[in-house]
């Protein structure tokens, strides 16, 4: 039996089972509309990064591609790295090495003979729009220490919030893709592909098993399941109701992405309680991060910081602080 180490976790099995377009297309773009709403604003735009002038070094390995060229693959996955880094963290001064797997998509706890990171997709062909949603959920976990406090019989109860948050990452960089190559594509050639990542967002968004129950408070969603996701971190169904709802805490400020660098360095993370969790990731963060955490702490709670982490919310940034996780609900 292979260690908790080597096999890391099952990534995003939803995401390797080829997704079909099940849904009626008015439905999508009815939850479509609801997630690109905020308050009738734009999103502030991300600046420009390159990540490969920051240093990122990304290695497509050859090999069960199919007719997918290793270097177009490659210019995907920068892309999507684009997206979520503005700075570069210095564990990615060792390259990622990406290879194809016919299992689940997984970013492996072992890393490589030279320290580099292993990450496998299970996407396929010219099909970029699964290449984004895998390697940015991959991507994530390299960037949320998801390697910190592991051993062969670690059990880490709070994993189940690093995946959802992971999920985040692949829808928010989806709608962040299909953006900007609507107005300048990577590729000539792939003028069409922003329509393509663009109805992939719409599909996801829209599925029913995402949407938080009507006049279901997320705290009482989060009492009743709480349990279960300590236990299986891997309930997708249950991780994207809250995906969904923390992605506008994302897109209205895309540098928020760098918080992910703080969270998980805890040795006492893995069977810490929620609470205790999202303490730690607070008080690890600097100050520039602290809102945003303080505000996943709100919606998480109805807009109102739990008992163990009511210190970290000062009374005079709660109401800003409810008004940003009030925005925060796709129904």
């Amino acid at each position: 039996m292979k260690s908790k180490r080597e096999e890391r976790r099952r990534g995003t099995p939803r995401a390797w089972i080829m997704r079909q377009m099940r849904l009626p297309l008015i439905i999508a773009s009815i939850a479509c509309s609801l997630a690109h709403a905020d308050s009738g604003r734009e999103a502030p735009a991300k600046p420009g990064v390159s990540s490969r002038q920051l240093g990122l070094d990304i290695r497509v390995e050859p090999g069960g591609w199919g007719d997918a060229n290793p270097r177009m693959i490659e210019t995907v996955l920068y892309a999507v790295a684009d997206e979520l880094m503005s700075r570069m963290p210095e564990k990615l001064t060792v390259p990622i090495v990406v290879s194809h797997t016919d299992r689940a998509p997984v970013a492996l706890y072992e890393r490589g003979s030279g320290g580099e990171y292993r990450v496998h997709l299970h996407a396929k062909g010219e099909k970029w729009h699964l290449y984004v949603y895998e390697f940015a959920h991959e991507l994530c976990h390299i960037l949320s220490n998801y390697e910190h406090n592991v051993g062969p019989q670690t059990v880490k109860h709070n994993q189940w919030f690093e995946e959802t948050l992971c999920e985040t990452a692949s829808l928010f960089t989806l709608t962040s893709l299909a953006r900007n190559w609507e107005q300048s594509p990577p590729e000539p050639q792939w003028a069409d592909e922003a329509r393509k990542l663009r109805r992939f967002f719409d599909h996801l968004i829209a599925e029913g098993h995402r949407q938080l129950p009507a006049h279901a408070p997320l705290s009482a969603w989060l009492h009743e399941n709480e349990a279960e996701l300590r236990e299986n971190p891997y309930l997708r169904q249950k991780n994207e109701v809250l995906a969904n709802l923390l992605l506008p805490l994302f897109s209205a400020n895309p540098q928020n992405w760098d918080a992910l660098g703080y969270l998980n360095p805890n040795p006492a993370d893995a069977r810490n309680t929620l609470e205790e969790y999202l303490r730690n990731w607070y008080n690890n963060a600097p100050l520039e991060h602290k809102r945003f955490i303080a505000s996943v702490l709100a919606l998480l709670w109805e807009r109102e910081a739990p008992p163990a982490v009511a210190d970290l919310v000062s009374p005079a940034s709660r109401s800003p602080l409810a008004a940003a996780a009030g925005g925060a609900t796709l129904r």
